[in-house]
């Protein structure tokens, strides 16, 4: 979990004890009545059906000291989160006519340890019904839907020790009380400020007998440095593969070549396809966890395979049929799988044909948008990337990073006011339009990278007179 509140755990707590302790309450036909503080036990003073659950300790979780930070930034320590672990203790409270009540107070206090007993875990998930009605979330909205858990565990200090912390606080009779561990609580690091390049992990598996097996994927890189560099246009071989999303070019920028073996199947029509996955399309409702290119309903994507080569042409879209019917999937940038699935047949002695259906290794490679140029500053002094159009730019699910001269712009509205625009960008239909940080009066090249869901564009530079 990431916040930067830590109070938002501690009304988490609140808000667990608050619920649970009015189900039990109710379930034993006693009234529902319970108040739920988080004040220093001695400052609670004359109080009635009162649970008090105080955070006196905090320390950091050495599990997670040397987590690596993400992106770039000075002092990189500050790009780590710091995780942390809570350490609370527990009272009960009821005073009636200035008489101290143990029954009352002993009962809310077995009722909150059972509580926090039945629940070691919250989550999203965790849901209560305090009266017999709906049933009402503990996580409270600072902190729901962003996939947070907490876990709690009751520390066994023995009696000594609990008169030790109680003396320190008072010099009267221990408190009767219970002390609690929370873990780990992340606390928010600062946003990166550079990015390296793209990493990429290639799977290779070993297989027996005649079973596919890919070595590498590639795919041609084209792009123009600055003039002033005196290179001219490059086209460059990458593997693993870095295609664009952009066909149609005189260099195939969006053709991606498998090298391997046994990648034919047995040589009949439809004996061996190509399977794409992607971590968009298991989030489809319901999901697409493998999409198998069929020649046919896809002939754009111009798919060849042999023995040891197979090739393909990335399209905007992919037409589907697993049997349910045709289904279009969206081709969106972002880190993709490959592999190559294949069927033999075989006909027995006994005149029985054999089908065995084998699948080669995924290999990972990018498929990154292309930009196809970028306009000079307009009135208002920003600048606009134009993409080449085969998705929805605007898509709430795309992850996108605008990063130059190596520093990650935020993406923002525009307030109309340059000085707060400023390294700001916004999305826009096939184009992004950017208020630099650069002078674009003054002379030079600037490195642009655009990475959508983690995949890159073609190297790109905004050349300024």
């Amino acid at each position: 979990m990431a916040t930067g509140n830590l109070f938002l755990v501690t009304q988490t707590l609140q808000r667990l004890l608050d619920l649970n302790i009015q189900a039990l309450l109710l379930r034993a036909g006693l009234p529902t009545n319970v108040d739920v503080t988080a004040m220093p036990p001695e400052r609670v003073g004359s109080a009635l059906n009162t649970v008090n659950l105080h955070l006196y300790h905090v320390k950091e979780d050495a599990f997670y000291k040397n987590m690596p930070p993400v992106g770039g930034g000075h002092p990189p320590v500050s790009r780590q989160p710091l995780v942390l672990l809570l350490y609370y203790v527990m009272t009960a409270h009821h005073e009636v006519s200035d008489a101290f009540d143990a029954e009352t107070q002993q009962l809310y206090f077995g009722l909150a340890m059972k509580t926090l007993h039945d629940n070691p875990r919250v989550d999203d998930s965790l849901v209560i019904s305090p009266d017999g009605g709906p049933e009402l979330t503990v996580m409270p909205p600072g902190l729901l839907g962003g996939q947070n858990r907490l876990e709690i565990s009751f520390r066994p200090l023995t009696p000594e020790e609990a008169l030790t912390f109680w003396s320190s606080e008072q010099t009267s009779t221990a408190r009767l009380a219970a002390y609690y561990e929370v873990r780990s609580i992340f606390l928010d690091p600062e946003p990166m400020l550079s990015a390296r390049g793209t990493v990429y992990d290639v799977g290779l598996f070993v297989s027996a007998g005649e079973a596919p097996r890919i070595d590498r994927v590639s795919a041609l890189l084209q792009f123009e440095p600055p003039a002033a560099s005196g290179l001219g246009p490059q086209i460059l071989a990458t593997v693993p593969a870095r295609a664009n999303l952009a066909p149609g070019l005189p260099t195939p920028v969006n053709r991606v070549t498998l090298h391997g073996s046994t990648l034919a199947g047995d040589g009949t029509l439809g004996s061996a396809r190509i399977v794409l996955r992607s971590a968009a399309w298991r989030e489809l409702s319901p999901p697409i966890r493998a999409a198998r290119i069929d020649p046919a309903l896809n002939p754009l994507w111009d798919v060849h395979l042999d023995e040891a080569h197979a090739t393909f042409d990335l399209q905007g879209s992919v037409t589907v049929d697993e049997g349910n019917g045709p289904i279009v999937l969206e081709t969106t940038p972002g880190i993709y799988a490959v592999s190559v699935e294949t069927v033999r047949r075989q006909e027995t002695r006994t005149g029985i044909t054999r089908t065995t259906v084998q699948e080669s290794n995924q290999v990972a490679f990018s498929v990154g948008a292309r930009i196809d140029g970028i306009d000079p500053p307009n009135g208002a002094g920003r600048m606009v990337l134009r993409v080449v159009n085969l998705f929805d730019m605007q898509a709430p699910a795309l992850d996108v990073q605008l990063i130059i001269d190596g520093i990650v712009y935020d993406e923002a509205a525009f307030t109309g006011v340059p000085a707060q625009d400023r390294g700001r960008f916004e999305r826009q239909a096939g184009q992004i339009e950017f208020h630099p940080l650069f002078d674009p009066a003054q002379s030079g090249s600037h490195p642009i990278r655009l990475v959508i869901n983690g995949a890159d564009s073609q190297p790109f530079w905004a050349v300024t007179p």
